[in-house]
Order: C-alpha cells, then structure tokens, then sequence
C-alpha cells in the first residue's frame, strides 16, 4: 500500500509538472519518465515551428510516440497531417487533418490549415465553415482571415458561397463588409449585402450597409448606392426617401450615411427628441460645447445638379451670451463647401432660415452637415433644429 500510495504520488506530481511546463518548455516537460503524449506533441510542435513547418525523423518520431502514449490525442494526429502536405500528399493530410480537427474542436493547427487548404483549393463553403472557429481560437487574426474572405468574393464560386454564408448572419459579418469595402467592386458589395434586406432595421446591419455604402460614394459610384439604400428601406419609407431625409428628426428607419450621424463626443452631443410644442413635434436637441470645430449631425444626400433652398427652423434653448456659432452647410461629398446657413441670430422662439444652393455637374452626391465653430468667448451652446430640407427653387 506504501509502494502503491507513492507510486501514485510520484504520477500526480508529473502530471501537474508536466501540465505546468509543456507550453513554456516542452523539452522540459518530456524528460519527466514517462514523458506523457501531450509533452512528446508540444515537443514535436515545437520542432515544427523552429524548422518552418520542415518535419525531420526527430519530430516524426515524437509525434508517433505522442499518439502511441494517448492515441485521442488530436496534436499528433495534425502534425501527421503537416508531415503528408509537406510530402505532396494532400488528400491524406486533410483527412489527418479533419480527424484532429473532430478530436478535438479546439485544435489551432487543425481549424487553420483546414481553412487555408480549403480557400487553396476552392471549396469555399468548407472555408467558411472553418471561419467562426478560427477566430474564436485567435481573434487576433480576423483581419487577416477577413482579407482572404475579401480575395474569396473576387470569384464567382466563393461570391455564391459567401452569399449563403452572410445570409446565416454569423458573428463575422459586419467585419467582413467592414474590411470588403475597401477592395471589393460595388456589384459584388451590392449582391453580398442584399440578404440583409430583411433585418434593415438591426444595428449590425446598419453598420455594414454605411461601410458599403460610403466605399461606393468614394469610389464615384454615389447614385447608385443611394438607390441601393432606398431599396433596403421599408416599404412605407421609400417614397419619403427624396432629397433630406427624415428633416424633423422623427428617428425614421434607414442605415447611415443617408439617414443622421448624429455625435456624441467631445465637440457636442445631439439627439432625437419629443418637442409636444412644435409643430413638427419631433426635433435634433444640440449641445455644443463651443472649444472645438466639429461636425454635429451630418447626413449624405441625393440631388441632381440645379439651384434649392436649405430650409430649417431653429430655437435656443438657453438664454446669456452665447462665444460660438452653429451653422447648416452642404458640400460635395468629396469637395468643397457649396453653401452655408448660420443658425443666428436665435432665441427662445422658433425662427425660419434659409438660403441658396446650386449643385454643379458632377457634385450630386452632397453632405449636408451642422457645425459647430467656437467663437472668441467660451461658453456651450443649446439649440433644437427641425424642418430640415433641401426643395428646388422656383
């Protein structure tokens, strides 16, 4: 019993020096006798990663051990793998691989060089399926697999595949429009988000339709990414998407940049809300902090080129001395200012301002934003603005 208890002793010590050190010193932890097979596989990938993905007689001989020692193992089983692609033979490496892989789910080696061979070799709803994994395993590389999702939609047989994909919503979806946007053309864009169609009213959903969205503005394509927002709105707002787009702030449905960017940071913060006494009953509340120039609201606009009038009504909702200005300006959404409409003199009762604008050929696509610009006085501004639009002259 003495024997037996030290015996049991000695194995209960090893194992929970050899789980301390594998990680840290493989090498450390195989010399604890017997080495176990999880030390003998940490060792052979460590091998491995030293050699560049080389596998020697040394390492073949590890990983053999390793899974002789604790034939569950999925380690050894993925380094068998490594060592028949580095062999050409890739039909027996991605059944190793696959084997590891439904050891054990959480295998790096596995989920990542299925990922790769899968992309390599075209079958890219296998890809994705490994997608999700990957990133849960290394989030640090999601820009990394989101790049080669983008090279993915380039081809006709990955665009389907992702479509299928996206339209699952996986956790990954907005980061892959976030990250396409930058490279992928505006037809493909355009036919991977149309599946979102029927969530238009989701968060997620909106930050990906303003990241396509806004990569097609700049690219020169802003007509047609207008009509692809209007498309996306619900039925009964369509028709109310024309010129400024929901003017008395009554938080209609719709994702940015057609519809409010409202801030809230250190220049000012606006909101949407109830005003029972106007007679729009709904208006942007605005605090302007007055230190800093910066953009308050901001929504890009649709307008063909000939001459409007920026409209609006507007009312302080502080009394005193105010040192800075707020000012309604529209400008070409890659150029210069166009018009401007300062939001002054104001008091405590509601007043109309407008003035001209004409939109030039090829400045159609507009931003139409309010500012704040500080004044030689220091002191916070607070207003309400409703009654927004933008109506042809004459």
């Amino acid at each position: 019993m003495l024997g037996a208890a030290l015996v049991l002793g000695w194995m209960s010590v090893r194992v929970a020096v050899q789980d301390s050190v594998r990680d840290a010193d493989p090498q450390l932890a195989a010399q604890f006798w017997p080495a176990d097979g999880a030390s003998l596989a940490a060792l052979a990938r460590q091998r491995v990663a030293a050699a560049s993905g080389d596998i020697d007689d040394t390492t073949r001989a590890l990983y053999r051990s390793a899974l002789v020692r604790d034939p569950l193992l999925a380690d050894p089983l993925a380094l068998a793998g490594v060592d028949a692609a580095v062999k050409g033979d890739l039909r027996r490496a991605e059944r190793l691989m696959m084997a590891a892989r439904d050891r054990d789910p959480r295998a790096p080696l596995a989920r990542f060089w299925l990922l790769d061979h899968f992309v390599r070799t075209g079958h890219y709803a296998a890809a994705l399926d490994e997608v999700g994994p990957a990133i849960h395993l290394r989030p640090e590389a999601i820009t990394a697999i989101m790049t080669v999702l983008t090279a993915i939609a380039a081809t006709p047989d990955g665009q389907k595949a992702l479509t299928v994909e996206l339209a699952t919503r996986p956790f990954w979806r907005t980061a892959f429009f976030q990250t396409a946007a930058n490279t992928t053309s505006p037809d493909v864009l355009l036919a991977l988000l149309a599946p979102s169609s029927s969530a238009a009213n989701s968060a997620a959903t909106g930050d990906e339709q303003r990241a396509v969205f806004v990569a097609m503005v700049n690219a020169g394509d802003g007509a047609r990414a207008y009509r692809a927002w209007q498309q996306l709105l619900p039925t009964n707002y369509r028709e109310r998407a024309h010129g400024i787009y929901d003017g008395n702030f009554g938080r209609w449905p719709g994702a940015k940049p057609f519809n409010w960017i409202l801030a809230q940071d250190e220049i000012g913060s606006t909101r949407m809300v109830t005003a029972g006494d106007l007679p729009q009953a709904t208006a942007l509340n605005v605090r302007y902090f007055g230190s800093t120039t910066g953009v308050l609201a901001e929504q890009y606009v649709y307008a063909r080129s000939g001459t409007y009038q920026l409209r609006l009504v507007a009312r302080r909702r502080t009394n005193g001395a105010t040192g800075g200005r707020l000012n309604m300006e529209v400008r070409c959404a890659n150029g210069a200012v166009i018009a401007t409409l300062p939001l002054d003199p104001l008091n405590t009762q509601l007043r109309a301002l407008s003035t001209p604008v004409t939109v030039a050929p090829g400045c159609e696509m507009l931003r139409v934003r309010l500012v704040g610009t500080p004044g030689e006085m220091f002191s916070e501004i607070e207003a309400q603005v409703t009654g927004v639009e933008l109506v042809p002259s004459g």
